[in-house]
């Protein structure tokens, strides 16, 4: 395990395009981590693509199969070595279906919000308390705008469907940590919530802008790569016992 990283990280939603870059700096940095994925063929397969070894794969990952709506799967991911995880990423999301160009939908409408409260409740009856980093999307802040003016139609139009889902799947966090510190699942939490995504190598950590929801961040789009390097830095390298100052509330991310 890399020096100054004595901690494990549960990966949900490990073949999505960020989750994907994020584990990918987290294994390439020596982290010992876990994930739940429905094929570990496609993963692994991925994983390879991206430069990393299957000797690295191999002393460095656990790959559990299985569904993110099934406790028993998901209690296993969020154990390491017999020993609860620190830190869990959830990029959980629903695939889209463009029947309707105009309208798309979501092949599993709820599946954000059945992850996390699986998530939860697996937490919980390990007695453990992880940090949890979910990711969102813009334009669900209830206080300031976070997106371009030019951005609120295809946000409604074409987000509709994954807002509601995400924005419940918030909700459902923030209820979590409304509780007694004694009965959280969690010790803390963050909400990613970047712009729209684009792919290829992206831009770089140094041209990341990120923001809260009282000085939000404006911008029109963010790589999956620059999403998963974001919190690779600021939550899987980063030590816990520092000051993380994006704890504890959701921050929206572009570049």
């Amino acid at each position: 395990m890399a020096a100054g990283n004595p901690h494990t990280v549960a990966f949900f939603g490990a073949t999505g395009g960020c989750t994907l870059a994020c584990l990918v700096q987290a294994l390439e940095a020596g982290i010992c981590c876990s994930a739940l994925v429905r094929d570990p063929a496609k993963l692994q397969n991925l994983l390879r693509q991206r430069g990393v070894s299957d000797s690295v794969t191999a002393d460095k990952l656990c790959i559990v199969k299985g569904s993110v709506t099934d406790l028993d799967a998901v209690q296993q991911t969020l154990m390491y070595n017999g020993r609860p995880v620190d830190i869990i990423i959830s990029g959980v999301g629903g695939k889209p279906i463009f029947t309707n160009p105009l309208r798309p939908r979501l092949d599993n409408p709820t599946i954000c919000q059945d992850a996390v409260r699986t998530i939860l409740a697996a937490s919980r009856a390990l007695g453990a308390k992880p940090v949890l980093v979910a990711i969102s999307s813009v334009g669900l802040s209830t206080k300031k705008r976070d997106s371009p003016i030019a951005m609120l139609p295809f946000n409604y139009w074409l987000l509709r469907e994954p807002h509601a889902d995400k924005k419940v799947m918030e909700e459902t966090i923030f209820d979590e940590m409304k509780k007694p510190e004694a009965d959280r699942a969690i010790r803390d939490y963050t909400l990613v919530r970047p712009s729209w995504f684009t792919n290829g190598e992206g831009v770089g950590l140094g041209k990341i802008r990120a923001g809260t929801e009282m000085d939000p961040a404006i911008g029109y789009t963010i790589c999956r790569n620059d999403v998963g390097l974001w919190i690779f830095e600021n939550f899987v390298r980063r030590s816990l016992q520092s000051e993380n100052p994006y704890l504890g509330q959701p921050i929206n991310i572009t570049a």
